[in-house]
């Protein structure tokens, strides 16, 4: 928790402004309900080497935010661990508080952002609150020293956590839950947190009281991994040291070995000698993973066949698949090299207790349709269900239809959620959807008709199909083989920092000013940017593709060490894709407000270029935040759009390429 109590501190004050309570209907004290304290300040965990005599309960210990809620006649504020007020922050988690319709209350816990595998990710979370995204947090409660009114800091935390739950009983929200404490003993205990790959948890004395300090009876255990790794080399001693400094280990993944990290203490000075004698005698000149580490990791290394194993302890792993604070425990025979991988830890989400489900609704109308199975899940990170989805369709309608207007539209549908099966619904062979235009067959000879979204009705209808992305052609269905635009998607090696998306950005928009030719950004909702740029129709599919090659190849020329023209993986590492191909007849582009079918739903939203500097993420916005902001703009950031640009033979010379024979 160190380092997530240390950011609390770091957050400023002009951060975290004042928020206007959330209210909820007011309810008459009785007469044995205590007065509420203005401020309460949260017990603290003491850290401990050995789980302590005496009768305990063990929790997850979740690095993130310590979060209080305070609850009096009907406000309901949410303050950090220095009493900082985050309710504005966290709007959709104090309107879920609300709905509990709790009386005076404190309550107690820790709002955490979680992987797929339910542990909690800090530095995602820091991240979803510098672009303000909180539709993907989770509150997790596991106190309540005043429910309902009564003062419960003397009642044993059995008691309290008791209360709690039977409180949260009704709660229907993905934004709330219940910690629960750990089902095995405490003999097991380190069992148990070693297999969820926990690297602490927190054990709570039965019987004793809530005390705003820190305290003996809450206690902090720090658990310890272990598995076996590959030697894949060694390096040289440091100081007085004999033998080797440290071994590079590895685990086997899809493509062959994968860079673990390195060990460099548990050793004893016998371990030293003989192991470095083993090594040395199996020493290669490169390295035997299938995946290259960078100069620092190679740099004064010997590599070795991969014929030995170790047992190694240690504190967690990165995200970067690197193993932290390593202990040398033993060599390892039990398990051949081949075989040995990542371990991957059991879910926590099969530990903790099924949220309580509210009886299902058969269907709900949304703009006059109907949405069946309105409460299925389609993005399990954030929890949205299918009705909200259908509702975001239906409230943005007003910004996303204008971008949709007379284009052939392309669906990525996900009728079980984004994280089942998804296809790609160009024609309307599939399936006929109420109120989605089928266009002229002829527009497309040897398919079905293409489809057009022009209504709010076809919005809605389109989500009711399990449509989580609206993607369009470069050209209207009234003059279609004449684009009016041609889209430049920045698209970037993944390992890469978002300041280079941004430089990527500012350098293409140069090239486009000096080649005269007005740009509007949007955010992918995906990893990168994209540049629109339109046209009056007076070129072909054959000859604008071709045009925005040359801008790619240009840029690729000119930064090759920066960009890439050319598509794949292996071309795009450490490098952004220009990608041009979205210019063909046939291809499309996702839409402006189109939501993405991604963990948390992002949005691609239109931005202007003076709000380029400000941008922190291609994701910045969800199906929450991107409607606030549209509702709340007061110029369109695309003003100016018009389809009047054209291709002139002096920007191709400026770009050294041939306009294509007609």
């Amino acid at each position: 928790m160190a380092n997530a109590e240390s950011e609390y501190a770091r957050l400023s004050d002009a951060e975290l402004d004042e928020s206007k309570p959330v209210r909820r209907p007011r309810r008459a004290k009785t007469a044995q309900e205590e007065k509420l304290p203005e401020r309460l300040l949260p017990q603290l965990a003491t850290p401990v080497e050995l789980p302590p005599p005496g009768e305990w309960r063990y929790e997850v210990q979740f690095h993130g935010y310590r979060l209080l809620t305070r609850i009096e006649d009907g406000e309901i504020r949410l303050l950090n661990r220095n009493q900082q007020d985050w309710t504005e922050r966290l709007k959709l988690h104090a309107a879920a508080l609300a709905k509990l319709n709790l009386g005076d209350s404190w309550l107690d816990g820790e709002l955490v952002l979680l992987d797929d595998a339910g542990h909690s990710d800090f530095d995602a979370l820091r991240q979803a609150f510098e672009i303000g995204r909180s539709v993907d947090m989770v509150y997790f409660l596991f106190d309540a020293p005043f429910l309902n009114g009564v003062d419960l800091r003397q009642a044993p935390v059995e008691e309290r956590r008791a209360a709690l739950k039977k409180a949260l009983k009704n709660n229907a929200s993905k934004r709330l839950r219940f910690s629960e404490a750990f089902s095995a003993s405490q003999h097991d205990m380190f069992e148990s947190a070693i297999a969820l790959s926990l690297d602490s948890v927190v054990g709570k004395r039965l019987g004793s009281p809530y005390m705003s300090r820190r305290s003996a009876d809450w206690v902090k255990l720090k658990c310890r991994l272990r598995q076996a790794f590959v030697i894949v080399g060694f390096t040289r001693p440091q100081g007085k040291r004999s033998g080797f400094g440290a071994l590079l280990l590895a685990v086997n993944g899809p493509s062959g070995l994968v860079y673990a990290g390195r060990v460099g203490t548990g050793f004893t000075q016998s371990q030293l000698k003989h192991l470095h004698e083993q090594l040395s005698a199996q020493e290669r000149d490169t390295a035997p993973l299938a995946t290259p580490v960078n100069g620092a990791q190679k740099r004064g290394v010997h590599w070795v066949e991969p014929t030995q194993a170790c047992e190694v302890e240690f504190a967690e792993w990165t995200r970067d698949g690197l193993i932290r604070q390593a202990v040398f425990l033993d060599l390892s025979a039990s398990t051949p090299t081949s075989r040995i991988v990542r371990e991957q830890p059991m879910p926590i989400k099969a530990m903790t207790a099924k949220p309580q489900h509210r009886g299902k609704t058969r269907s709900v109308k949304i703009g006059g349709v109907v949405i069946s199975h309105p409460e299925r899940v389609i993005d399990s990170v954030s929890g949205v269900q299918k009705a909200e989805l259908a509702q975001y369709y239906a409230d943005v309608a007003p910004w996303i239809l204008p971008h949709l207007k007379q284009r052939p539209v392309a669906l990525l549908r996900a009728p079980d959620g984004i994280g089942e099966e998804q296809f790609f619904q160009k024609h309307a062979d599939r399936l006929d959807i109420p109120h989605i235009k089928q266009l002229d067959p002829g527009l497309d000879p040897g398919h079905a008709a293409l489809m057009e979204i022009d209504s709010v009705q076809s919005l809605i209808s389109a989500a009711q199909m399990g449509t989580v992305e609206l993607h369009t052609w470069a050209a209207t269905h009234d003059r279609i083989e004449t684009p009016d635009q041609f889209v430049l998607d920045l698209d970037p090696d993944p390992s890469l920092p978002w300041s280079a998306m941004l430089e990527a950005t500012r350098l293409t928009l140069a090239l486009l000013d000096e080649l005269g030719l007005q740009a509007f950004l949007k955010t992918s909702g995906g990893k990168g940017m994209h540049l629109i740029v339109p046209l009056a129709r007076s070129e072909g599919w054959d000859s604008t593709k071709a045009f925005a090659k040359a801008i790619s190849q240009y840029l690729a020329q000119q930064m090759p060490e920066r960009i890439t023209s050319t598509m794949g993986p292996k071309n795009r590492v450490g490098k952004i894709f220009v990608d041009y191909l979205r210019n063909a007849r046939g291809a499309s582009t996702v839409s402006a407000y189109s939501v993405r079918a991604r963990p948390g739903l992002p949005v691609s939203v239109p931005i202007a270029r003076a709000e380029l500097d400000n941008l922190r993420n291609a994701q910045q916005w969800d199906i929450y935040t991107a409607l606030e902001r549209a509702k709340g703009l007061s110029a369109d950031p695309w003003e100016g759009y018009n389809h009047r640009q054209r291709i002139t033979a002096r920007m191709w010379e400026q770009l050294d390429a041939q306009k294509p024979m007609q």
